[in-house]
């Protein structure tokens, strides 16, 4: 697992092959409540791409998070799965 910087409350990773190459996604859920994404690799090279908003938490989700930091994580995967990205820990 990725360290997290003092500004993230989850982090994680998800990965695409195709016959154009491997693309790699870092997602993270920040402090202030905002879901963000961006492509981190191509076919192992890093990549330093503006992070992409997915959208805000409110009030009532930072809290449910901040009392069970798994939830975070589990949400992550949620929104990455919605938008056809696949969490590297499910790809085996």
């Amino acid at each position: 697992m990725p360290r997290l910087a003092a500004r993230e409350i989850s982090r994680i990773e998800t990965t695409y092959s195709s016959d154009l190459g491997t693309f790699s996604w870092s997602w993270i859920v920040r402090a202030d409540g905002e879901v963000q994404y961006r492509l981190s690799h191509v076919d192992g090279r890093r990549e330093r791409n503006p992070w992409q908003s997915v959208g805000q938490l409110t009030a009532a989700e930072r809290r449910a998070i901040y009392a069970d930091p798994t939830r975070a994580t589990d949400l992550l995967m949620r929104l990455a799965r919605k938008r056809g990205h696949f969490p590297v820990e499910n790809r085996r």
